[in-house]
C-alpha cells in the first residue's frame, strides 16, 4: 500500500489529441557549424597562447583544436533531423478552467485509449498533474495510466475550449 499525504483527487476536464509526448531538442548547428565554431575557437585560444606560451604548448593546443574539429564535424548524425513523434495524448485542465486555459500536464496514453475516451470530457484525476508528477485518471470505471512522464504545456498543444 502507497501512503502519501500529497495524493489528491479531483474531477478535471481532459481532451485527447495526436502529438508529441516529449519535447523537441533545441536546434543545433549542423556538423559543419560544429567543425567551424571548433576551429575558430581553437585558432583564437592559440592566437592568445602565442603571446604568452611556449611554442610547443600552442602546437599541442591547435592540434588538439583540429582534431576536436574533424570529430565533430564527422562525428554522429546530424542533429538537424527531427524526428516527429505523433502518438496519441491527453492534456490534462486545471480543475477550475476557462475557456483558452493551457493544459496543466500532457501525457501519452495508448492508442486504443483515445477512441474509447472520444476528444473530451471530464474524469478524476489522481495524483498530480503537473510535469513530472505522477499521475492516473478514471474515466467512468476505467483508469488510463500516463505511458510517458507528463510534460508541461507546448505550442499547438489545445486549450481548453477549442474545438
Amino acid at each position: 500500500m502507497v501512503a502519501d499525504n500529497d495524493i489528491t483527487v479531483d474531477v478535471r476536464p481532459y481532451r485527447t489529441f495526436v502529438g508529441a509526448a516529449t519535447g523537441q531538442p533545441p536546434p543545433a548547428g549542423s556538423r559543419l557549424e560544429r567543425a567551424m565554431l571548433v576551429l575558430i575557437g581553437g585558432a583564437v585560444i592559440s592566437g592568445v597562447l602565442m603571446l604568452f606560451a611556449p611554442r610547443p604548448l600552442v602546437a599541442l593546443v591547435a592540434g588538439l583544436a583540429g582534431g576536436v574539429a574533424v570529430f565533430g564535424g564527422l562525428a554522429g548524425p546530424d542533429p538537424r533531423v527531427r524526428h516527429e513523434m505523433r502518438e496519441p495524448l491527453i492534456a490534462i485542465y486545471a480543475a477550475q478552467a476557462s475557456v483558452g486555459a493551457v493544459p496543466e500536464c500532457v501525457t501519452a496514453i495508448a492508442a486504443d485509449e483515445i477512441d474509447r475516451l472520444g476528444a473530451e470530457g471530464f474524469g478524476t484525476v489522481v495524483g498530480a498533474a503537473r510535469p513530472g508528477g505522477t499521475v492516473g485518471v478514471f474515466i467512468d470505471e476505467y483508469l488510463v495510466w500516463a505511458r510517458t512522464p507528463p510534460r508541461g504545456s507546448r505550442k499547438g498543444d489545445p486549450t481548453f475550449g477549442e474545438l
